[in-house]
């Protein structure tokens, strides 16, 4: 009965040489077990996530996992096919570990949150030198945060998509990977979109779904963060479809913006009419 319990993994502080040596030498899939959570902050022990044979019914509710030290990914980062990790409901990688999440088999998965941080530019390196896009899954709620913000552009979230979509990045460094591509990258459909600082100028570069209804696109920033927007002719950014009266967008952005208003019914509405119901 124990065998099968459900066990927590977690650490906080970094393993001696010689346990990361011997997790090194496992095969992979060799550890049998049952996760519940997983929480490993700067500790090294995040090599030994291929090395456990995780059922992939397994729920696990929310891994963790943040690493500062290149190293300590680099095995995993080496490995071509990806490791099961059970159906996850919620993801927080921060730092090098972001780039874990290309080696993970996530595409049955659905996850609830998923939750992206990286500080520095090279903590998403390796993610971004990938030439293909990597499957994250159906997820509902996913969250991008500076650095990480970049890592969409990897995402093969055409036929996903996700409900709702906040990418924040504070400084113009986060975003200009991004705004340095000539093709757009797709997002498939979301319901919900928040932008926020200079998270609102990806927007330039982003496709959506041409039969998706966005309920609600908020852009919280200021103007400088606007300037790549203001930058576009009128009309030039298309969103598609947006339900009436869920439209929080700066008047000068809204004029660089090409999109329809629907109903709750998805029946256009005309842009006066908008107006007239908001007053």
């Amino acid at each position: 009965m124990a065998r099968n319990s459900p066990f927590w993994l977690r650490r906080s502080w970094v393993v001696s040489s010689l346990a990361l040596e011997n997790i090194e030498r496992m095969p992979p899939s060799s550890i049998g077990c049952v996760l519940e959570t997983i929480s490993l902050y700067n500790t090294g022990l995040i090599n030994i996530l291929p090395k456990l044979r995780i059922h992939g019914d397994c729920e696990i509710e929310w891994p963790g996992l943040i690493e500062r030290e290149e190293a300590h990914v680099a095995e995993i980062l080496k490995q071509e096919k990806p490791f099961c990790v059970g159906r996850v409901k919620n993801m927080d990688l921060g730092d090098y570990a972001v780039g874990v999440i290309t080696k993970m088999s996530l595409k049955d998965c659905g996850l609830g949150k998923l939750k992206l941080t990286a500080t520095r530019r090279e903590h998403i390196a390796a993610v971004l030198a990938q030439e293909k896009p990597f499957c994250v899954g159906r997820v509902k709620n996913m969250l991008l945060e500076d650095y990480a913000v970049g890592v969409l552009t990897k995402m093969s979230l055409k036929d996903y998509g996700v409900e709702y979509l906040s990418l924040s990045a504070s400084e113009e460094a986060h975003v200009a990977g991004i705004l340095k591509q000539e093709k757009p990258f797709c997002v498939g459909r979301v319901k919900r979109m928040r932008l926020e600082g200079y998270g609102a100028s990806v927007i330039t570069k982003m496709t959506i779904h041409e039969d998706n209804i966005m309920e609600n696109i908020v852009l919280l920033a200021n103007k400088e963060h606007f300037s790549r927007i203001l930058g576009e002719g009128d009309n030039n950014i298309y969103l598609g479809r947006i339900r009436q009266g869920w439209f929080d967008v700066p008047e000068e952005v809204r004029r660089k913006l090409r999109y329809t208003l629907v109903d709750g019914e998805g029946k256009e509405v005309l842009e006066e009419e908008s107006d007239e119901e908001v007053l």
